[in-house]
């Protein structure tokens, strides 16, 4: 399925449809859904509403059942009705739901693989962030892969997320002193900037300006609850992902 629509300045493709749900590629830039109804910010909940026939009375989250994060794009399910919503909320809350994402990071993972499993909970002081705790907040679990690395400094890593918490994979790998290109709420500043020391300046200067977090939601993989058949969907990076990685070739 290649179909896609416009909804206000952005291009929303269509990668799977059935009478159930919708897997969407969701552009960076746009929320998944308005935080409240004042909120006058475009969402691709509100883009749908046009497109899809959805049965759901859940104010604001209609077809709503998992989210990304407003810069992060790439793929997201929708649900059609209320029996679909159900039951992929168990789904992905008994984690029958494989979700990986590519992530382009300053550093490099000291090994091919790694398990984060650390908590995360609500930042304190700055109610819209999250941290690492050891005995506080809700257990998270990403298992980080090495891609490719670039000039001994930049990494482009695979994430997969067994627990689905709000900022989690910016949040593990900040932990890990990988802070993602262009991540302007979890970031590492001075140390961040001395590892691209080896570069020119003009990549330098690309990567310092990247306007958004590189990090993308690129793979779905689950059994279908209702119609019992396996899916599997991928999407390629966004054209401002792939100029980064053209650059640091």
């Amino acid at each position: 399925m290649n179909r896609s629509y416009n909804y206000k300045n952005f291009r929303i493709k269509i990668l799977y449809e059935d009478d159930d749900i919708a897997i969407l590629n969701k552009p960076s830039g746009l929320l998944t859904h308005k935080k409240n109804e004042l909120d006058k910010s475009p969402s691709l909940q509100e883009s749908f509403k046009d497109q899809f026939t959805i049965n759901d009375d859940e104010y604001l989250k209609e077809g709503i059942v998992h989210r990304l994060d407003k810069d992060t794009s790439g793929i997201i399910i929708i649900t059609k009705n209320l029996e679909s919503k159900n039951k992929f909320r168990k789904m992905f809350k008994n984690r029958n739901i494989k979700k990986n994402y590519l992530a382009f990071t300053y550093g490099v993972l000291n090994k091919n693989n790694f398990e984060i499993n650390n908590n995360i909970s609500r930042n304190k002081v700055r109610r819209t962030k999250f941290n690492v705790s050891n005995n506080l907040g809700k257990n998270a679990v990403t298992i980080v892969s090495n891609v490719k690395t670039f000039h001994g400094s930049i990494s482009l890593l695979n994430c997969e997320i067994i627990t689905g918490r709000t900022h989690q994979i910016r949040v593990h790998l900040l932990s890990l002193g990988l802070p993602i290109i262009g991540d302007k709420d979890y970031k590492l500043n001075k140390d961040q900037q001395f590892r691209l020391t080896n570069l020119t300046e003009s990549l330098r200067n690309f990567i310092s300006s990247f306007p958004r977090q590189a990090l993308h939601s690129y793979k779905i993989e689950f059994n279908h609850p209702i119609l019992k058949k396996h899916i599997k969907i991928t999407c390629d990076l966004p054209d401002d992902m792939k100029d980064l990685n053209t650059n640091l070739q």
